[in-house]
């Protein structure tokens, strides 16, 4: 084993406290950025090789070793050691342990202030793919339920009170659109991002890496940051992602409270599978939602980082400053939240039980087809305001009596007001109340099974983002850039 790499200290005339070092050395979750830091050096390597830096025999030894240590680190055959300051440190020690002095020519005309700059951007690209499959996982899951349940009839609630009917189908895909935007804001953040900080050095750019151009293709993005000292100091991308990740933990965690409610005795709508709930180790009886409480929970979580780190950038002087390592903190724990939470919500949605019998018994429970009656007022030509005021009668009417709507008569009619008729009770049927619902996007059965067609072929689209892997965009996504710009 090769001694630890320092990458500073020529002008110190002592080495750092051990509380120094304890406090600058890198988590060791910081250490899984190494296929980044190694993809990185492999561009770099290019860059020096264009400089004249490298011979072409240097370049492939450094190559070929850059790829046995990649390798070696990812099967666990190569581990940091406490040494190792940072991932920068514990790659640059194996490749001088490997190549000797030759190692140590890869330093040139970089810094790790672009070294980790890059290395965030590459591993964000590929988390926004691996975030973007779970968040598919989800959308299957609540599309495969809503599929089930186009005419399932279920109340729909506004202020928690009962409000109108609505089909189950509409209700889960209204979550399902919610995760669909998420999943076009890990696009467009891509998209945003498709730029290299690498040959930016520490904040000035290189006078030996002149192309960093070149280096950006070579590593999957479009062109290199625009300015030097942007590429090293800026995080905005850090920040818009936690907000992404946020967002996408508030959308789980919405339908993580109905799913809590709605799996209560209480209300009895649907049942959770055994193998996605818990028991409780005092009462025998409980089944509880706890896939659904520790993702509402958690979400806490996500957006407290958001908060956390727009304040540490808040006040942060150009160029780089050490502060900005704490970005991976938050990064790396938002991250492993999802990656936990959404394998376990898909599952858990995908193997709901809904009570339909049940539902349907519910839906026009608290007066939830008065807004039939006033529009079929309105069909007989009376006022919206007037109708309006009719219904409320009607409702206060059957309130009165003990009773909802369904409990009106015919002979109850013109005791509230000589404009209402049988015609009226016909329109309260329930069927009769979702099918009238025909507009874009509203809730009648057909229109349900029209849009979880269209968002069918959303999602596919998005699972080509998911799967692919990262990529420079095209030259069109970068005139459309210019364009805002000059905008």
């Amino acid at each position: 084993m090769a001694a630890p790499t320092q990458l500073w200290g020529g002008r110190f005339k002592s080495g750092p406290s051990e509380a120094l070092a304890n406090l600058s050395r890198a988590p060791k979750s910081y250490f899984r950025l190494y296929r980044e830091d190694i993809a990185g050096s492999r561009a770099h390597a290019s860059e020096l090789k264009r400089a004249g830096v490298l011979d072409e025999d240097e370049f492939s030894a450094i190559r070929i070793a850059l790829d046995a240590i990649e390798a070696d680190v990812g099967s666990g055959r190569e581990e940091p050691v406490a040494g190792d300051e940072d991932v920068h440190t514990f790659l640059e020690r194996l490749l001088m342990a490997r190549l000797g002095a030759l190692g140590g020519k890869l330093r040139a005309g970089r810094s790790r202030n672009d070294q980790t700059a890059n290395n965030t951007r590459l591993y964000l690209r590929r988390m926004a793919r691996e975030i973007s499959r779970g968040i598919i996982s989800v959308e299957e899951a609540l599309m495969d339920q809503a599929s089930r349940h186009t005419e399932t009839v279920m109340p729909g609630f506004t202020h928690l009170q009962p409000a109108q009917p609505i089909v189950l189908g509409h209700h889960l895909m209204a979550h399902a659109q919610s995760l669909l935007r998420d999943l076009l804001r890990l696009q467009d953040w891509d998209r945003r991002f498709d730029r290299s900080p690498l040959g930016a050095a520490a904040l000035a750019g290189s006078g030996i890496a002149c192309r960093p151009d070149q280096s950006a293709i070579e590593l999957g993005y479009s062109a290199a940051c625009e300015n030097s000292i942007d590429a090293v100091s800026a995080r905005d991308h850090v920040a818009e992602f936690l907000f992404i990740c946020s967002l996408v933990a508030v959308d789980l965690s919405r339908l993580a409270e109905e799913i809590c409610i709605w799996s209560s005795k209480q209300f009895s709508w649907v049942r959770l599978h055994d193998s996605y709930s818990t028991g409780s180790s005092i009462m025998p009886q409980k089944k509880n939602p706890d896939v659904a409480e520790l993702t509402r929970g958690m979400s806490g979580t996500l957006i407290g980082n958001v908060a956390g780190f727009l304040a540490t950038m808040k006040a942060m002087p150009l160029a780089y400053n050490r502060d900005l390592a704490e970005d991976k903190r938050s990064l790396f724990e938002a991250i492993d939240i999802l990656e936990l939470v959404l394998p376990a919500f898909a599952g858990m949605v995908a193997t709901l039980e809904f009570d339909v019998e049940k539902l349907r018994e519910e839906a026009p429970k608290g007066f939830t087809l008065a807004t039939e009656v006033a529009d079929w007022l309105v069909g007989q030509n009376v006022p919206f305001a007037e109708a309006h005021e009719v219904t409320g009668a009607v409702v206060r009417y059957c309130e009165e009596r003990g009773h909802d709507l369904a409990g009106l008569t015919e002979d109850d009619l013109p005791k509230i007001d000589l404009r209402l008729n049988a015609g009226m009770l016909a329109a309260i049927a329930l069927d009769k109340a979702l099918a009238s619902r025909t507009g874009y996007g509203a809730t009648a059965p057909v229109r349900v099974r029209e849009q979880i067609a269209r968002f069918e072929m959303a999602i596919e689209a998005c699972r080509a983002f998911a799967e692919a892997p990262v990529k420079a965009h095209t030259a069109d996504h970068q005139r459309n850039d210019a364009q805002e710009l000059r905008s």
